[in-house]
């Protein structure tokens, strides 16, 4: 049956083979709305129901420019801005800085993304809209100097900022989810 199909679509490509236009349409059809799908098929990252319920928490954290450690025995979290400056946080605090993360001996670190990993979520929330014009909005955005500032501002005052949030949330998910997975499977 699959071949079958194969075979009615392929002479399709071949009779616009020449007629770039189409092509690209065919080719924006395919990324925006099958792609999608095969690849959430494959994303699905699997992890155990105790670590499963800290990933938003985590997420969240990270996506505020905080590090976030986990004590993987006991489920214990802790967190701080990653850009503290120890002098800074014992002025702000009245506390010395001791993470007790350091007498942990099950412990997982998770970091804020690099810019580069910001972007390529930015990119893939525009890459996945069904608008071509916000579609197309937001990719010049990105491709123009600030960015991420400019970014932000357009879609925060736009109708998109709910799925912008949404789609960036799942993003950092998986992301804690991945780091999580790796570990866990890196004791065996």
């Amino acid at each position: 049956m699959q071949h079958g199909l194969l075979n009615q679509i392929l002479p399709i490509l071949s009779a616009v083979r020449d007629d770039k236009e189409k092509l690209e349409r065919i080719l924006a059809f395919l990324e925006s709305e099958i792609l999608p799908e095969v690849e959430s098929k494959d994303d699905v990252i699997k992890i155990p129901e105790k670590y499963e319920a800290l990933v938003s928490g985590i997420a969240q954290h990270i996506s505020f420019g905080q590090i976030c450690h986990l004590n993987m025995d006991t489920l214990e979290l802790e967190d701080y801005p990653a850009s503290i400056d120890i002098e800074e946080w014992e002025d702000m605090t009245g506390e010395e800085f001791a993470p007790k993360y350091l007498q942990w001996q099950n412990v997982l670190s998770f970091e804020p993304m690099d810019s580069s990993e910001s972007f390529r979520i930015m990119e893939g929330f525009a890459g996945q809209l069904n608008n071509n014009k916000m579609q197309n909005t937001l990719l010049d955005i990105l491709n123009r100097r600030k960015p991420f500032a400019h970014f932000n501002r357009y879609i925060h005052n736009s109708d998109y900022r709910d799925k912008w949030l949404a789609f960036k949330n799942a993003a950092y998910e998986k992301h804690v989810r991945e780091i999580i997975y790796l570990k866990l499977h890196k004791q065996d």
